[in-house]
């Protein structure tokens, strides 16, 4: 397992062009909105269209913008895809969010304030905050 070059202290600068997160602050609302009724609205299904993402489709980029559109300044981002943190898909998605948000990264469940996951669940229990 591999840490994050990037220590809680010292997070790396966003890449100068980039809205935070990469989506605009409108779409960010859109699909903010639509996972809360999505959640909070017992069986109701919620359209979702896809915005054009800088990956290819089918590579994860619905939870990515759901991640965009949910991510904070502060958070630490934890990605794990097909039940691994160090597949491709993985790591670019990791890649992508330090680029553009200049977030901390890790592959340690306890120290994500944010997990992203496909297809599994993190073994590590939960805490609240």
């Amino acid at each position: 397992m591999t840490l994050s070059p990037h220590s809680p202290s010292s997070p790396a600068p966003p890449e100068p062009g980039f809205n935070f997160a990469y989506l605009d602050e409108q779409t960010k609302r859109s699909i903010r909105r639509a996972t809360l009724k999505a959640v909070a609205i017992p069986g109701h299904q919620i359209p979702f269209s896809s915005r054009e993402m800088p990956m290819s489709y089918g590579w994860g980029t619905g939870g990515i913008q759901v991640t965009a559109s949910m991510i904070g300044q502060t958070d630490t981002l934890k990605v794990i895809d097909q039940g691994a943190d160090d597949t491709t898909n993985a790591v670019n998605i990791r890649r992508f969010f330090r680029k553009v948000c200049g977030i901390n990264t890790t592959e340690r469940t306890e120290e994500a304030t944010l997990i992203q996951t496909r297809h599994r669940i993190p073994e590590t229990p939960l805490r609240e905050g």
